[in-house]
């Protein structure tokens, strides 16, 4: 049983590779076809989750069809070994990887209703200390996490060594203490918790902060493993409610943008790679450049809204609302 412990979870702005959000992963007995045939089901019920943000995704009557037969939607798989030392002896696992067309998962995500979740998402750099020491979970203690994190779309990294002492001295009602912290590894938020074991269960109380506001949430498990796998989860679920949109809302529409603190052609070529980068901008052309303002006329999925609500998690520009005219002001970081 897992010690009971002190979390930090720092976020950490990163745009996650594609094939990430499309791949799904499942421990198998073997390579065998029988195996395989119930593996891709699997994966398929993690990359509907992972995309759509839902965690009942699987359970739309909707994608049943897609769920009894996923092998059409599959364009490669491969298998995989790693050593699981979460036990008292270490054990040999092999791991079945699917990795799904897109084009096919939003077409089977817009009929069946699901959200969509862009792949523009923070990372969460984790620090966990125990509660009678300063040192860090290992690699392997952490694995129910990181596992369940990557199996909801988050990507998790572990946090500097360097960094864990301070981590021992820290409680879940010192949130502006940890974004002081978080700041020194460029990130904006936050999230501390406690787990808190008893001859029952293991309870979990969190405070999340992911830069522009702060929420208290409660968790509780069996033991501490499936206390960690609950709050990567009500962590994903509440990126998710903020970050996820409507199949409706994704239909693209007209944006101007004006982006300030251009100084020279350097910050004119980050500022457009950037907003080109994003899953959400289809079309991207300029309209006017003056003194330190550049002007651009997009084609943006779920509009502008979507836009301001997307482009400041990435540690480029942030969104600073809307002039008299309604267009979309950027300020380039």
């Amino acid at each position: 049983m897992l010690r009971a412990c002190l979390l930090l979870l720092c976020l950490a702005i990163a745009i996650p590779a594609m094939a990430d959000l499309y791949s799904g992963e499942v421990a198998v007995a073997d390579q065998s076809e029988a195996e395989r045939t119930a593996a891709n089901a699997e994966a398929l019920k993690q990359v509907l989750v992972k995309v759509s943000g839902d965690q009942a995704a699987a359970e739309r009557p909707q994608v049943a069809g897609a769920l009894k037969d996923p092998t059409p939607l599959v364009q490669a798989f491969y298998y995989r070994q790693e050593v699981d030392r979460s036990g008292a002896t270490p054990q040999l696992k092999l791991y079945y990887v699917a990795n799904f067309e897109p084009r096919a998962i939003t077409r089977l995500l817009s009929s069946s209703g699901l959200a969509q979740w862009a792949r523009e998402r923070p990372t969460l750099m984790v620090w966990i200390a125990m509660a009678e020491s300063s040192a860090a979970l290992s690699e392997s203690e952490l694995q129910p996490l990181l596992r369940r994190a990557s199996e909801r779309g988050i990507v998790l990294k572990r946090g500097l060594d360097e960094d864990a002492a301070a981590s021992g001295n820290l409680d879940t009602r010192d949130v502006d203490v940890l974004k002081q912290i978080a700041s020194r590894a460029g990130v904006p938020g936050v999230l501390a918790g406690r787990l808190f074991p008893s001859s029952d269960n293991v309870i979990g109380r969190f405070a999340f902060n992911d830069g522009e506001r702060t929420e208290s949430f409660e968790v509780s498990g069996a033991s501490p493993i499936d206390a960690l796998r609950a709050a990567a989860d009500e962590t994903a679920n509440r990126l998710a409610s903020r970050y996820a949109f409507d199949a409706a809302d994704s239909t693209p529409e007209p944006v101007r943008a004006v982006i300030r603190n251009i100084g020279d052609a350097g910050d004119y070529a980050r500022a457009q790679s950037y907003l080109a980068s994003l899953s959400i901008v289809r079309e991207l052309r300029q309209s006017a450049a003056a003194g330190n303002t550049l002007t651009l006329d997009m084609s943006v999925s779920g509009g502008s809204e979507r836009l301001k609500s997307i482009v400041g998690l990435g540690d480029v520009m942030s969104a600073a609302g809307e002039s008299i005219d309604g267009e979309v002001v950027l300020d380039l970081r």
